[in-house]
């Protein structure tokens, strides 16, 4: 069950449907929501919010608020998490709640409610297929025996992918792209007979991006502009940067999982396709323990708030060791699928001459 980048090179394996089955169903008792720790949780990372923008106000327009930028962005990043938990409606037992919650946290991390919830729902039943890339660009890699016949697309994927492209990539995506009703895949051809909500995400689109700029106006009058400009706005920045990156270690590493529509289960999405990234107590406070993606890809029920009770109690997930500093590496090195070994290779020379 290990998954590091000490594996034996050797075929792997995976679970089948019944042992499938067996895990998935050993996930819903952390499925239970817990109202008092959710509303805590988002109340007190609001009043800490608030505490620092009324501190940065306190300081007046000098280039030291900079400084704190890397908290904001922490802040920015754990409100998007308790946004995202509210999309799946595992925060709070009541679906009313989460919905209304999740579009109010929405205007503060300026990503449209509903349509970053479609998208992100058509990710988790879709994510590890090979039959679906290409829609979910992030998570969509090419085969090695794609390479001699998309030279050009495997040599541009090999130098566009670096931790910079995709810190810039992922804050372009979030805080640009998002804008735009085509910033959602689902809006796309190959997607849009799969949408039941388009007016809904529509109307999402259409009035997030003016609410959230009515904030920055309200904190302008309020605070002061230097804490829009010299916090709120690098911290926007940052946050959706590093959230990128992390969105691309979750799934894209030597040892992850994909699979043809046949032999593909939701289960070894998570266990094998999902990585387990083990931060320090203070990272996992800013991200709510997203890092444990893989135990959310088993079940997008369980709330950030009981990932880890799962992650111990459930054999399968327990087994998965944390990403090593080298795999950290080699997500950004080993692009290409092998459908042979089942794991993502480097070209291996497939682009030689």
């Amino acid at each position: 069950m290990t998954q590091t980048s000490d594996t034996p090179e050797a075929v792997r394996t995976f679970l089948d449907a019944e042992q499938s089955r067996a895990v998935l169903l050993a996930s819903r008792p952390f499925t239970e929501a817990r109202d008092a720790v959710a509303a805590w949780q988002i109340g007190s990372t609001l009043v800490l919010f608030l505490l620092m923008l009324g501190f940065a106000s306190w300081m007046g327009p000098t280039p030291y608020l900079l400084l704190l930028a890397p908290f904001g962005a922490g802040f920015f990043m754990r409100i998007f998490v308790f946004q995202h938990d509210l999309g799946h409606r595992s925060a709070f037992s009541s679906a009313r709640v989460n919905d209304v919650l999740g579009t109010l946290l929405s205007l503060i991390t300026s990503i449209p409610f509903e349509p970053w919830r479609t998208e992100h729902h058509w990710h988790h039943n879709h994510q590890g297929r090979l039959s679906k890339r290409g829609v979910d660009n992030m998570n969509s890699p090419m085969t090695l025996d794609e390479i001699p016949e998309r030279p050009a697309e495997a040599r541009y994927r090999i130098k566009k992918v670096r931790p910079l492209n995709i810190f810039l990539l992922g804050a372009h995506s979030l805080l640009i792209e998002r804008r735009f009703p085509q910033g959602f895949f689902p809006f796309r051809e190959s997607f849009k007979d799969a949408v039941h909500n388009r007016e809904a995400m529509l109307r999402a689109i259409a009035w997030t991006l003016p609410a959230h700029l009515a904030l920055h106006a309200l904190v302008v009058l309020t605070l002061g502009w230097w804490v829009s400009v010299l916090v709120l706005v690098p911290s926007l920045v940052l946050g959706a940067g590093t959230g990128g990156v992390l969105f691309w270690i979750q799934h894209n590493f030597e040892h992850t999982y994909y699979a043809e529509d046949e032999e593909w289960h939701k289960a070894n999405t998570a266990v094998y396709g999902s990585s387990y990234l083990k931060l320090g107590g203070v990272l996992r406070w800013f991200t709510a323990d997203i890092g444990l993606h893989h135990v959310h890809h088993l079940n997008p029920r369980i709330p950030n708030y009981n990932l880890e009770r799962a992650r111990r109690a459930i054999p399968e997930l327990a087994a998965v060791e944390p990403l090593s500093d080298e795999d950290l590496r080699r997500s950004f090195t080993h692009l290409f699928w092998d459908r042979d070994a089942r794991r993502m290779r480097p070209a291996q020379g497939k682009l030689d001459g």
